[in-house]
């Protein structure tokens, strides 16, 4: 499990670093179109940006046109393998006092009702019974599963909220909403 989260931990610093070369390229990108805009809207519009500095028109120009999806993408993946040891720590704490306080079945006492009255499984006709202890662990393995699959859609929707409610308008609006 520990080799998992090293390779995991890996892959993530190289997806971090391709992401800060690109942010950096897009940078540049950005500047380059908020000279420009700026520019234009200097020539035909200038009365529009009456109070806003260029570096102010450069901020805003930034927010708007800076893509944001690649960012929150490599925050989910980042949270989703970080988030694993809590939520099997978490998953198997619950599983834990479920037992002690019985709310779940104790895998012997499900195992002997799959049990029919002449010793044979009701499911399984050709397996020994002891299969039966074995099978009824293997089921218990999809509490992890739903459990992981519920905390990754809980992050999900936590980054596409974040990322709806963070949305810029349009760079005419920006402008205005800077001047409130």
């Amino acid at each position: 499990m520990l080799s998992f989260f090293l390779v995991v931990l890996a892959l993530l610093a190289v997806l971090g670093v391709f992401y800060w070369r690109w942010r950096r390229m897009i940078d540049e990108e950005i500047s380059e179109g908020a000279g420009i805009e700026w520019a234009w809207f200097q020539e035909r519009e200038p009365e529009f940006l009456q109070g806003i500095s260029e570096k102010n028109f450069r901020d805003i120009y930034k927010r708007v046109h800076e893509p944001r999806f690649p960012g929150y993408v490599l925050a989910a993946l980042a949270t989703f393998f970080l988030s694993l040891p809590v939520t099997f720590a978490g998953l198997t704490g619950l599983l834990w006092g479920a037992e002690k306080i019985g709310v779940i079945p104790e895998p012997l006492d499900v195992a002997d009702r799959l049990l029919m009255d002449g010793g044979e499984l009701r499911f399984f006709h050709e397996t020994p019974p002891e299969a039966a202890l074995y099978y009824i662990r293997d089921v218990a393995g999809f509490y992890y599963f739903f459990g992981v699959l519920i905390v990754w859609l809980l992050i999900v929707a936590f980054y596409m909220r974040r990322f709806h409610s963070r949305r810029p308008g349009y760079l005419r609006d920006e402008i205005i909403r800077s001047r409130e």
